[in-house]
């Protein structure tokens, strides 16, 4: 009984594709939105009621997590995204459009690790793990991982490119000025 209850849930959900994952009831249970998502065929793409491009256990822990941080939440969030994009690359794809999304899941890193840093945050080795916590739960079955060590090994076989420091600063102050748009509108734009 409960378990047809659990399916007619999730068909009921599928239906209504633009629902939030926060105004599910039945979601509130993290552990049971793992074992959802471990049962789905594909084991790469996972659960995503809401059409959103995020699994929703990931979905789900990110909000929890950072409900009082919006700017880790957002960062979050998007590295979601991009790393559920990446895993569902097909084998030939360009490795040009590779190496933009794996430099843009960096960029999202780099900006959050630098407003750590430039806020002095406690504890920042603790906070630090978090992104590897994070990414734990994302990359959470073989299938995933393996299919992001694929990528990586791709693109790292690209090599990387110099940045010119006009281009650091300029994604720099796009940071600040993300954190500032989330956090506090007050802040002024450093130069």
């Amino acid at each position: 009984m409960r378990k047809s209850l659990m399916l007619l849930m999730v068909v009921a959900c599928t239906v209504y594709g633009d629902l939030k994952i926060e105004s599910l009831k039945w979601t509130n249970d993290y552990e049971m939105l793992v074992k959802l998502n471990m049962k789905v065929e594909n084991d790469i793409v996972g659960l995503d009621i809401n059409h959103n491009g995020i699994r929703d256990d990931v979905e789900y822990y990110v909000e929890q997590k950072y409900k009082s941080d919006p700017f880790e939440k957002e960062i979050f969030l998007e590295s979601a995204k991009k790393i559920q994009t990446i895993l569902e690359l097909s084998a030939n794809t360009p490795l040009a459009k590779r190496v933009k999304l794996d430099n843009e899941l960096i960029e999202l890193y780099t900006c959050r690790d630098y407003m750590l840093y430039k806020l002095d945050v406690k504890d920042i080795s603790s906070k630090m793990k978090e992104k590897l916590n994070f990414k734990s739960r994302v990359l959470n079955t073989n299938d995933r991982l393996r299919a992001y060590i694929e990528h990586k090994k791709k693109v790292l076989d690209f090599g990387e490119e110099d940045i010119a420091k006009m281009e650091v600063d300029s994604k720099r102050i796009a940071c600040e000025n993300r954190y500032k748009s989330l956090m506090n509108p007050d802040l002024v734009t450093s130069k």
